[in-house]
Formats: C-alpha cells, structure tokens, sequence
C-alpha cells in the first residue's frame, strides 16, 4: 500500500495503522485530496493488516476543510465535484467497519470537522478547537453531510454549532460531546495510538456489526443522498453571498 503525497502512512507492529495528514499549510481539502482520502479508507477497510485507524495531523492545524482559494473560483461543475467529494468520502470514513481514532492538537473546522464527528474516540489537546463555518462561508451544508451530524450532536449543541459557525474551544466540545478524552499538549497522538491499542482488543466482527446498527440511519440516508446527486444534473452549492463571503474568510 503506498502512500499519497499528504498521507504518511505508518502500519504499527499491533496492526494500528497511523494515517497522518501534512497537506501543508492546513490540510485544506479540494476534490482531488478528498478522492484520495476515500480511496485510502477503502484500501484500508479490506486490508487485513490494519486492524484499527488512527488519524493525526503533522502540521498546527488538523484541518482547515476546503481550501477557500480554489474554492472561491468553482463553477457549477466544480461545486458539483466538491459535494459528491464530500459526500463518498465521509460515507467511507463514517461507515468505516474498523476502530477509527483521531489525535487533534488544532483546529478542526468546516471539512475538516467531519474526519472527527466521523471518527469512534476523539483526544484533542488543550489548543483544539472546533467549528462548522459552512453559514460564514455563504454556504448550506451539503444534505448528506447534516446527515451525519444530526446523529453524533444533539439539537441544541447543532443549533450553537452549525447556525452561528464560529470556532468553539475544548472544553465546550467536550460538553457538546464532540470531544471524549482532554489530554496535554503534544500527548493527543500517544494517548490515540494508546486507546486504538485498546480497541483492536474487540472481537472485530462484532464491532462491525454493533457499528453499523449505530449508524445505520444516517449511513443508509447519505447513500440516498449520493444516488439521488447521480441521477440529476449539477446542482449549485454556491449562492450570490458566496464569493464574497468566501473572499472575507480568507481575508
């Protein structure tokens, strides 16, 4: 299995795959990046050495989500490309079969909220912060996308989260769920390998099967939201607010 140019891949000797993103400066995604994040998750969802993922960052940020530069530019069929991108891939990571932890020391934010809220244990540093910046951006979230988060966050904490779409620190995202276990500075990837470790100790099968009858609701939901996306044309995701707002966020 090789590595993509932004994916270091470290197999453990207990079979814990380590993935680590370096797609400098912010791990942004465009669909391209995305491709290649779904089609390592397929490889590793078949491959019998990995028993378990975890998910960590090199660079200061875990993820900036989509790269706004790029983006600011699409046209219809790119706004298409993107969604579709976003949606395969977080239906790969989300229906993942296998143990899927992530290591954040820094912001999570937009795209890159969604490999955590996806993921089975969540360790952040005391520095990680959170958000779902889609509204600030001038854009809704992409219908199979509120899918998931409808299932890993409660109303009230969505309604906070998504409609206002600033950043939140630490400690609200352990309140809000989004974050199970506060650990030092620079100790979230020791402590993830630490709990994958743990996991890979479940009978995988079961693990499997329990996972999926958790998810399946909104796993099933995003599978009709990706077929319903190839039996039309284009639709935009972008409104007249977008450029604007998308040139204000990157200032």
């Amino acid at each position: 299995m090789s590595d993509q140019d932004w994916l270091q891949l470290e197999l453990q000797n207990d079979g814990v795959m380590l993935v680590t993103m370096q797609n400098a400066p912010v791990n942004a995604f465009n669909p391209k990046s995305l491709g290649e994040l779904e089609t390592l998750f397929v490889k590793l969802a078949s491959d019998d050495a990995t028993k378990a993922v975890v998910l960590a960052s090199d660079l200061k940020v875990f993820s900036a989500g989509l790269n706004l530069k790029e983006a600011q530019h699409y046209d219809l069929a790119a706004q298409q490309a993107i969604v579709d991108g976003f949606h395969k891939t977080f239906l790969e990571i989300f229906a993942f079969s296998k143990p899927f932890i992530v290591a954040v020391e820094g912001a999570a934010i937009a795209g890159g909220f969604f490999p955590v809220i996806c993921s089975d244990y969540r360790i952040a540093g005391p520095r990680a912060t959170f958000g779902l910046a889609e509204v600030r951006v001038g854009v809704g979230m992409p219908a199979g996308l509120m899918e998931i988060i409808r299932s890993m966050l409660s109303p009230n904490d969505l309604r906070r989260i998504l409609q206002n779409g600033a950043a939140i620190s630490v400690d609200a995202a352990i309140q809000a769920g989004i974050v199970d276990e506060l650990v030092q500075a620079g100790d979230a990837l020791g402590q993830a390998l630490k709990v994958a470790r743990d996991y890979i100790q479940i009978p995988p099968k079961a693990y499997a099967t329990i996972k999926y009858q958790n998810r399946q609701h909104a796993i099933e939901a995003l599978k009709a939201e990706i077929a319903k996306s190839g039996a039309s044309g284009p639709v935009p995701w972008f409104t007249a607010e977008t450029a604007s707002a998308m040139a204000k966020m990157i200032g």
